[in-house]
């Protein structure tokens, strides 16, 4: 029984990471945008985000923390999962990749991106070109950052049916 809740806990985690990033997405910031008002506009995305990222930030904790502790486990049960010569580690390894460079994309969006795009928002003599090559680049870093959470939640299923993880290449 014990076993089960690093696993729930990365699954519950992943939710929290992916779930809110498709209500942004497709929800949220369409709608916020059709606020004709550019301050009470600029407010509302501020509230919204700030409260986003810090919920983020917690579940990729989580997520990296049950993911250490769910490869000991896999480890622990299976001699083989660290070798490349199986399925599992070579899938594994893209898996990685692919967090790494979701991580590392999220991080530029959080502090870079984001906070660029807000203070462009909030100046009253923000140019609307520059507004939107803005919104167009945290847009098209937000939707890479959603489709490698859905790849990453694909190989994610692909280690978890161990008939084929575990052939060898």
């Amino acid at each position: 029984m014990s076993e089960a809740i690093t696993p729930w806990l990365h699954i519950l985690a992943v939710t929290v990471w992916v779930g809110p990033q498709f209500f942004l997405f497709l929800v949220a910031v369409p709608a916020i945008r059709t606020i004709e008002d550019q301050q009470l506009r600029s407010r509302v995305m501020r509230v919204i985000v700030t409260r986003f990222g810090w919920m983020a930030w917690a579940a990729m904790g989580v997520i990296v923390l049950s993911g250490i502790s769910n490869i000991f486990q896999e480890a622990d049960e299976f001699d083989h999962v660290l070798d490349f010569e199986y399925r599992w580690m070579n899938v594994f390894a893209l898996k990685m990749v692919l967090v790494g460079v979701m991580v590392l994309l999220t991080a530029v969006h959080t502090w870079v991106i984001g906070p660029r795009q807000l203070a462009l928002s909030e100046r009253a003599d923000a140019g609307e070109a520059e507004l939107a090559a803005m919104r167009r680049s945290a847009m098209m870093v937000s939707g890479l950052v959603l489709l490698l959470s859905i790849v990453a939640i694909f190989l994610a299923a692909l280690l978890a049916n161990h008939e084929w993880s575990f052939q060898q290449n």
